[in-house]
């Protein structure tokens, strides 16, 4: 799906907008939620509108940069421990999470495109590891960009795991946007990525202040 818009104030093609390009964004919360909770042990002061359930998820919506590119569907990838009825609580929560959407420049309307996340819940015991949210992930990625559903990834996570992921993205012909907390960084992730951003500003008013010097 290709969209193409000419601004408001135009009638005609002398001076068209460019085509705008298909993103999904895939969000590795179990990733975020650890690296934003140690941040915050370390010293960090968060933004006030970051929504944060211990352990499930840490979020804010400027999380992503669509660029000029409409986003399809943004995914939260995450693990939750209890009930299947505390499963579908965090489910409800996340899905009245927004994120930023391509907008229309010069224009104050709200955008008809959708803005809130999809969530992908995983159930795991407590205190136990789990490798849902990695191999799901994995996978929803390379279904849609294998079947050209996608011109670019938005790929939220700082883990270096996903290296190889973005490789075969990219050897496909697709752009691979990468956003992350500094803490834990993969530098293989981060130097992947045909464009990285970097969250700390987004969740954190303050970082930790730096050690003192004997």
């Amino acid at each position: 799906m290709q969209l193409f818009l000419q601004s408001p104030t135009m009638n005609n093609l002398r001076d068209p907008m460019p085509t705008l390009g298909r993103m999904m964004a895939f969000i590795d919360g179990e990733n975020l939620v650890a690296r934003y909770q140690a941040m915050v042990q370390a010293g960090c002061m968060p933004v006030t509108h970051v929504k944060h359930r211990p352990d499930v998820y840490a979020w804010v919506p400027n999380a992503i940069w669509p660029g000029l590119n409409v986003v399809i569907r943004a995914t939260y990838y995450t693990y939750c421990t209890g009930s299947a009825d505390s499963v579908d609580s965090v489910a409800e929560e996340i899905r009245t999470f927004q994120f930023q959407q391509y907008t229309i420049p010069g224009q104050n309307a709200p955008s008809r495109l959708i803005q809130t996340l999809t969530p992908q819940i995983f159930w795991k015991q407590k205190n136990r590891s789990g490798k849902g949210v990695d191999i799901q992930m994995t996978v929803d990625i390379l279904t849609n960009v294998y079947q050209n559903n996608v011109d670019t990834v938005f790929l939220v996570s700082g883990d270096g795991d996903y290296g190889p992921v973005v490789a075969e993205c990219k050897r496909l012909g697709k752009q691979v946007f990468v956003a992350a907390l500094t803490s834990g960084l993969s530098p293989v992730i981060r130097l992947a990525a045909d464009y990285f951003l970097d969250l700390d500003s987004a969740f954190f008013e303050t970082m930790a202040p730096a050690p003192s010097t004997p």
